[in-house]
């Protein structure tokens, strides 16, 4: 019902306009959910018919793609200091090599196991917003750093499991390597959103970490790319997939804070859990799940 006073009336769909931007995060968390939390499996299970470079390098198409019509659709012409589109390349940079670590990461671990380390990697953030940023660590954060270190001590933690357990530990290794990247990047980016916005940093990732991924691709397989004749749809599906969650996180990221969208958005290994054990038919140890159980827990705190 309007209101009789004009200014109200004035203010009043500005009002509701504003609560809307204010739980647009939301939308797009769960969509990076979605989008993450299968297409890690889907992704771990073209990695039995196809390599990690030619992986990446149908992966760069896809992001260049993809994130260049985002770009050119809605970019604004806005000009930018030279230093704020050089961070935009490292933090772009940054994530492309933790894109290589993590399909190391699956081709010799559970995607169940490295998917959740890679993506617990909120804590890295906090730290780094800690030392660079200024910013103040809660409680509930440094209670979720702990449990974060712990879980991943649980996993690393081979006991009497031979040559499979170095196997894992290799891949927990590229997982953490995945993680620190990620965590580093993520935090550079909050900062660069900041000042040229998500567009344009969308714009630098459609670039860079494709030319990361190219180069890398004609130096593992010397030019030839060996596509499978199973799977292909699988393969396809993945690929989008893992594209659309990298868009979706960064404009949950940019329409709302970062300390709550960061941790909705990495819940998705939740999901990458229970579609590897329904998909893939991954069975993990009573260790293993107490390992999860405190990498799980560990993210709801990072809001607190």
């Amino acid at each position: 019902m309007a209101s009789d006073d004009p200014e109200t009336n004035v203010y009043l769909p500005e009002t509701y306009h504003g609560e809307l931007m204010e739980i647009l995060w939301l939308p797009f968390s769960l969509a990076t959910i979605f989008f993450y939390g299968v297409g890690q499996v889907l992704a771990k299970e073209s990695r039995a018919r196809i390599s990690s470079a030619d992986y990446l390098l149908l992966f760069s198409a896809s992001v260049f793609a993809i994130y260049g019509l985002y770009w050119l659709t809605f970019r604004e012409s806005v000009g930018h200091d030279i230093n704020s589109w050089l961070k935009a390349c490292v933090a772009a940079a940054l994530a492309g090599g933790a894109y290589l670590s993590y399909f190391e990461a699956i081709k010799h671990g559970k995607i169940s196991i490295v998917g959740t380390i890679a993506g617990a990697y909120a804590p890295w953030t906090v730290i780094l917003a800690l030392i660079f940023l200024g910013e103040a660590m809660s409680i509930g954060e440094g209670v979720g750093v702990a449990l974060v270190v712990l879980g991943m001590l649980a996993f690393t933690y081979r006991g009497n499991n031979g040559g499979a357990g170095k196997t894992e530990t290799r891949g927990i290794l590229f997982a953490f390597g995945a993680f620190l990247l990620w965590g580093t990047s993520a935090a550079m980016s909050k900062g660069v959103m900041t000042d040229i916005g998500q567009t344009d940093f969308i714009g630098v990732f459609a670039v860079v970490c494709p030319v990361m991924w190219i180069i890398h691709w004609l130096l593992r397989a010397k030019g030839r790319l060996e596509m499978p004749i199973e799977g292909s749809r699988v393969l396809a599906l993945s690929i989008l997939m893992l594209t659309l969650g990298g868009v979706t996180m960064y404009l949950a990221f940019a329409n709302g804070p970062v300390s709550i969208a960061s941790p909705v958005t990495n819940l998705y290994p939740m999901l990458t859990i229970a579609v590897a054990k329904v998909r893939l038919r991954e069975h993990l140890t009573l260790r293993q799940y107490g390992a999860l159980a405190m990498l799980l827990a560990a993210v709801p705190l990072f809001s607190l």
